[in-house]
């Protein structure tokens, strides 16, 4: 149960808040970040629509800014997946109405 935890206190701090959502959703180890619309067979993935990387462009280590944008537009329920380098994963359920989110250096996801 503990697993479900984090997911699910940021859950509700984005679902209660009229701001901006920021929240450090991912843990250290990660390997990759995917948000997925619907609940689609096989599960659709998007593409970020901006990606900025300094020198180098490795990712996550030169990421200056990953993001999503118009997700008003995109079939619900959206998820956020963190895949990290020991195979596991977590899941995020975003909130309805969620319109763009942003991946910031530290693995920073802001939600709004």
């Amino acid at each position: 149960m503990s697993y479900l935890t984090k997911p699910l206190a940021v859950g509700l701090a984005l679902l209660f808040s009229h701001q901006a959502h920021a929240a450090s959703l991912c843990k250290a180890g990660l390997s990759g970040i995917t948000l997925i619309e619907g609940n689609f067979d096989p599960p659709a993935s998007m593409t970020p629509d901006t990606e900025r990387f300094k020198p180098g462009g490795r990712w996550p280590d030169d990421l200056i800014e990953q993001g999503w944008h118009n997700l008003r537009k995109a079939h619900a329920p959206l998820r956020l997946v963190c895949r990290y380098k020991d195979g596991k994963q977590e899941t995020l359920l975003l909130p309805n109405g969620t319109d763009a989110c942003v991946l910031k250096p530290g693995l920073i996801v802001n939600c709004k």
